[in-house]
């Protein structure tokens, strides 16, 4: 972990009335856990748009990206990379479509990337965006 996470965290603890820092990872942890834990969505064909910020000019992430989108292009639908205004950042923004089982393991290879990624994203099982409109 380096210096500035455990600043980070220690931050955290104190601002958000936490004893200390290992509260903040044990409950991290927990959370990152339930995320993975059985839904509706196993077994099912997915959608997902996976969004990962990180700093600007950092070209090991980038190349990881690279990597990332050799590995997985069977399942990318679309990928963008775009830095932000005054190179504060960058964003790379995938579309993936497959299992949601392997969607997950997208999502937790590009958090992988680097400590330093932010990921975010949605995931929309494919047959509800196929579903008919009821007719009454």
């Amino acid at each position: 972990m380096t210096e500035r996470l455990r600043d980070d965290l220690d931050t955290f603890a104190e601002e958000h009335g936490y004893t200390g820092r290992s509260e903040v990872i044990r409950e991290a942890c927990q959370s990152l856990l339930e995320e993975y834990q059985e839904t509706d969505d196993e077994d099912r064909r997915v959608l997902a748009t996976v969004t990962a910020v990180f700093e600007y000019d950092e070209p090991e992430i980038e190349r990881r990206m690279m990597d990332i989108r050799h590995e997985f292009e069977a399942s990318i639908r679309s990928n963008s990379h775009n830095c932000l205004e005054g190179n504060a950042g960058c964003v790379e923004t995938f579309v993936i479509e497959a299992a949601y089982d392997d969607v997950l393991r997208f999502i937790g290879t590009v958090r992988g990337a680097d400590e330093s990624v932010s990921v975010e994203y949605t995931v929309l099982p494919v047959d509800v965006m196929n579903a008919q409109p009821v007719e009454e």
